[in-house]
């Protein structure tokens, strides 16, 4: 793992890495020979895995790596999903097939999202479906907006590395091609849930029955979606380990009676692992589901040759077998959380359970605190990347897991059942209602408990070191319990304590400035005022449209603790600023937001720090340079291509300096008596 960091960060070459191999296999002949220190050949090994993870790492480095072209090039291609109709748009993530002609620009670019304009054409599409296109190219790029999703970083990982428009005459059907496997998958898991539809399943029934037991999650409404997150069940949505998980459990008890000889292990976890894997192919062969499926696989095999093999050492050897196949699982965000999860479990849950004496207790009271124990232990471990990734924490997850965790099994076992009768109506009805009602009380205790008051508590937001941080603190106390160590119990519970009363004074304080924000929002031009104690004001000059809210701002909005802001499309005049004409008056700062050709006229005209060139300026740069010689001139990023290519080129002509948002990201624009300062915030 050390390596694959080393990798991904540093950057390293082929030629550093075969030197450290070199180096590291030079140092364990060297711990072979008498007379040497030991540990030579241990420091050997280890630089030996260090190298093979900055190899595997690079290898897929260059993999990935390859050329952009400007230009529109043709492509064939194989659709790998099911596509999906967004508005007037059809959303597709095809395959790139290269031929002779195209070795290179294919080289690296094997998965994009194709766009095509929704048709009477686009409705023959579906997996499978071979076209061919004549598009431009483009990698994914953030855009540059504080808080904002790391799109690039995400698609990196998953191994899609761009997307493409493609017009409506610009490609054709090629008729249908050889399905691989996991396309085969992924028919299997539409026919699933078309399935559901015909027992009449719909609406957030529907959708938590298809993410909980086939992993589809594409019409999942964003309200449900939020209840989950804030109850503190949003892991139940992410098919993963703990489906697989509950599975297994399912399995293993309904074959128990198998007995415990050789011959019968060895039977019982080949069976375990058919039923494992065929479970996946039902869920479409997800990347998680088949990480899964792999771990347990790796369990089984483990528990059939010797069945004493510790969980953390087939945990620890599904995590490298995976890794080197895909190094860059190890930054992906459900790779952590599940591995957290299941490590911290297999580490603390059977110490905690010897701790509390449950082996001599009764089932009902094992089953309770064993589910307790699974719960806490399973957030403590998963706490440091949630701090990190979304700063929420849920305070009710306790007694959402109570409800959440037998709910689930049951729901699995019953949809288990249904597919089971599929072909036995008359056998099948009374399962799909009492389905039916398990869904339903589901959604129902989530949506209570995420209704409670104080249901989730915000955290300050951390970086890499702070998670890091946490994490220790947090292992050092669990060895301390576990232990009964109480004077290091004491000593880590102070060091949380105070950090966590730092790190909220350090919040409090840390944005009582005011400033404002201008984002790089494509469609029209989006200004943040932040007037310190949580005022804030967006200023625009359309109509309040929640899609641009939802992407370029709220994110920020929910980082820093703001209040919901006030949307300012006219005419504005109060303590905090003035937007007339045109003109935003903040602090002593004023902004031009020039998209139109009025401010040629006298009345439209007055001195101006910042003027900000948005959609619908037409003018001529010396134009506006005459009008406003001392103003710093931007270039939002609602302008139009050419029209910003054509400002570009009179900036250089005139030996103006310009600044493009579109390519900079958004600005913050902090105002100080007379002057200001523009601060690029792509990446904070």
């Amino acid at each position: 793992m050390a390596g694959i960091v080393v990798g991904w960060y540093c950057g390293v070459d082929m030629l550093q890495i075969s030197l450290l191999a070199l180096f590291s296999l030079l140092a364990m002949l060297m711990g072979i020979f008498r007379g040497t220190p030991k540990w030579f050949f241990g420091i050997g090994a280890s630089l030996f895995m260090l190298a093979v993870g900055m190899f595997v790492e690079e290898c897929k480095e260059q993999e990935m790596s390859a050329p952009w072209s400007n230009e529109k090039l043709s492509y064939h291609a194989q659709l790998l999903e099911q596509p999906v109709v967004k508005g007037s748009t059809v959303k597709a993530l095809a395959a790139l097939v290269a031929d002779d002609s195209l070795s290179t620009a294919v080289r690296g670019k094997g998965m994009v999202y194709l766009y095509f304009p929704r048709s009477v054409e686009t409705e023959q599409l579906k997996i499978g479906s071979n076209v061919t296109l004549s598009a431009v190219l483009s990698p994914f790029r953030n855009a540059g907006n504080p808080a904002e999703f790391d799109v690039e970083r995400y698609y990196y990982i998953e191994g899609i590395t761009g997307f493409a428009y493609v017009g409506r005459d610009e490609w054709s059907y090629e008729g249908e091609g050889e399905l691989s496997l996991q396309m085969r998958a992924l028919r299997l898991r539409g026919n699933v849930v078309s399935m559901y539809k015909g027992l009449s399943f719909e609406g957030d029934e529907l959708a938590l029955l298809s993410a909980l037991t086939v992993g589809e999650r594409g019409d999942f409404p964003k309200e449900l979606k939020e209840s989950y997150s804030v109850a503190g069940a949003s892991h139940i949505l992410a098919l993963s380990g703990m489906h697989l998980g509950v599975f297994y459990l399912l399995i293993t008890t309904l074959l128990s009676f198998w007995g415990r000889s050789r011959l019968a292990v060895i039977l019982r976890e080949l069976v375990t692992v058919l039923l494992l894997w065929g479970f996946a192919f039902v869920a479409g062969l997800s990347p998680s589901v088949v990480r899964a499926a792999v771990l347990f696989t790796l369990v089984s095999i483990g528990r059939s040759l010797h069945q004493d093999a510790s969980g953390v050492s087939s945990l620890s050897f599904a995590a490298i077998v995976m890794l080197l196949f895909s190094p860059h699982l190890l930054f992906d965000v459900s790779f952590q959380l599940s591995f957290a999860a299941v490590f911290s479990i297999l580490l603390l849950a059977p110490p905690l359970q010897h701790l509390f004496g449950l082996e001599r207790r009764g089932w009902l009271f094992r089953y309770v605190a064993n589910l307790l124990i699974l719960s806490v232990v399973a957030q403590v471990g998963t706490l440091p990347f949630v701090w990190y990734y979304f700063g929420v924490f849920p305070l009710y997850f306790l007694l959402t897991n109570m409800v959440v965790v037998p709910m689930a099994f049951l729901l699995m076992s019953l949809s288990v059942i249904v597919w089971i009768l599929s072909f036995l109506p008359f056998l099948q009805w009374p399962f799909v209602m009492l389905l039916k009602f398990v869904v339903g009380f589901m959604n129902g205790c989530v949506t209570l408990i995420a209704s409670l008051p104080g249901a989730s508590l915000s955290l300050p937001p951390v970086g890499v070191a702070g998670a890091c941080s946490a994490a220790f603190l947090l292992a050092l106390l669990s060895y301390a319990m576990v232990n009964r160590r109480r004077w290091l119990m004491l000593f880590s519970l102070c060091c949380m304590i105070s950090s966590l009363v730092v790190l909220f004074m350090g919040q409090e304080n840390r944005y009582d400035g005011r400033y404002l924000i201008i984002y790089n929002n494509k469609k029209n031009p989006l200004i943040h005022l932040v007037a310190g104690n949580g005022l804030n004001y967006l200023v625009s000059t359309v109509p309040q449209l929640d899609a641009e809210y939802e992407y370029s701002s709220s994110p920020f909005v929910k980082r820093e603790k703001l209040t919901e802001p006030l949307w300012v499309n006219g005419e504005h005049c109060d303590s905090i600023f003035a937007l007339s004409d045109g003109l935003l008056q903040f602090d002593g700062l004023k902004v031009r937001m020039v998209d139109s050709d009025v401010w040629q006229e006298n009345l439209y005209v007055h001195p101006a720090d910042i003027v900000l060139l948005c959609r619908g300026f037409l003018g001529r740069v010396d134009e506006l340079v005459e009008a406003y010689p001392s103003s710093c001139l931007l270039l939002d990023a609602s302008l139009y291509k050419r029209s910003r290519e054509r400002i570009l080129r009179e900036c250089s002509a005139l030996g103006i300096e310009a600044i493009d948002i579109s390519e900079s990201g958004a600005m913050m624009v902090a105002p100080s008596g007379d002057k200001f300062t523009l601060l690029p915030l792509r990446g904070k």
